[in-house]
Formats: structure tokens, sequence, C-alpha cells
């Protein structure tokens, strides 16, 4: 037990000191600093999950959480990769999903109706500038929004790690909200903390979502 306690301590570190690190970096303009460092936190989380975490949901949530530290990589490495990148986060939402999934299956559809109307209206704000990108971008819209919907369907009588997956995705939208409008329509003063920052605080709620021995569907 205190050996597992160590090792779960020494991965917080390590992803405590790369995400500052990578801070730094972004600030000084330190590209390659900042492409080692930048997937780092969230794989120290995946590691986390996969040595503290029991059932199927919690390999889904580790695996998603790899699939995103590859997303942070693509993305990090320049426009070249950026829809790779998309794809890398796009494969990490079906794997929340499919966690969520498991945890809880009951379709409660009106939970899915907030997120019916934010993906609508970003992708229209958006869609008379994405040109060449608006499947790309249509298709990862759903994606998190399905997201959002299997995490906010967890809310009910469970555990307080439930409510953790429904603010981590909510965290992770709002991130994603950010850097699409920034990319997409305007810049925003203060962007680059702000999505860096709200994606951390995401991921960090949905794998502590794993945190638990899972309920029965």
């Amino acid at each position: 037990m205190r050996g597992s306690t160590s090792l779960r301590r020494g991965l917080a570190a390590v992803g405590i000191a790369a995400a500052v690190t990578f801070v730094i970096a972004r600030a000084l303009d330190l590209h390659a600093l900042g492409l080692v460092t930048k997937p780092a936190p969230v794989l120290m989380l995946a590691a986390l999950v996969a040595a503290g975490a029991e059932g199927r949901d919690a390999r889904w949530i580790a695996g998603g959480l790899v699939l995103s530290a590859a997303g942070d990589l693509l993305l990090e490495l320049g426009d070249g990769t950026f829809l790779v990148g998309i794809a890398a986060f796009f494969a990490a939402h079906v794997a929340y999903i499919t966690a969520f999934i498991k945890r809880r299956r009951a379709l409660l559809p009106l939970r899915a109706l907030p997120f019916v109307i934010y993906g609508g209206a970003v992708f229209i704000a958006l869609q008379p500038r994405l040109a060449a990108l608006q499947a790309p971008v249509a298709l990862y819209t759903a994606a998190i929004c399905l997201m959002g919907w299997r995490a906010l369907a967890l809310l009910g009588d469970g555990p307080r790690q439930d409510r953790l997956a429904a603010a981590g995705a909510l965290a992770f939208i709002a991130s994603d909200t950010i850097l699409a409008f920034n990319r997409f329509y305007a810049p925003i003063t203060g962007a680059s903390g702000a999505i860096m920052g709200l994606y951390w605080l995401g991921q960090l709620g949905i794998a502590a979502a794993s945190w638990r021995r899972p309920r029965p569907p």
C-alpha cells in the first residue's frame, strides 16, 4: 500500500512539474521544451488511473487519456498535424463515452438537449470560417457533445466521482470552445492560459471519476 501511494504521489508530482514547465516554455517561446512537456500531465493522469482504478470503465478512461496526450503532441507540432490531432481527440471522446455508458446506460434524453443546442450554435457560428474543415469539425463537435451528455447522465444519487466526471466534461467542452473561436473566429486575449487550464481541469475530473469501484448498470 505504501509503495502504491508513493507511486501515485510521484506520478502526480511529475504531472504538476510538467504542466508548470509547459506554461513557462509557452511564455518564453521555447517550442522544443513545450513539445516535450505538453503531453506529460495527461500521460501522468493515465498512469494514475492505471495504477489506482478498477473496472472496465477505468481502462477506457485510461485509454482516452493516452489518446488525448497523443492529441496534445500532434497539435503542438503545428498546422500540418492538426487534423490528425483532432482525430486523436475524437477517439479519446469515444473512449470516454464508452466508459460513461458502461457506468450508466439510462438514456436520459432531456440531458442531451443543452448539448444539442450548444453544438448547433457553435457550428453555425463557425461554419462560414471553416472552409475544408467543416466535416471534421462537425464530427468532433458531435463527439464532444455526446461525451458531455453521457457525463451529465451520470448525475443522480451516485458517488461524488460522478459529479467530478460531469464537471470535467463541462470544463473540457469550455476549453475546446475557447480554442475553436480563438482559432477560427477571432483571437481571444488570454486564450492560451484559459484553454490549457480548463483542459487540464477537465481531464483531471474525468480521470478522478475512475478512482472508485464502478456501480452495476
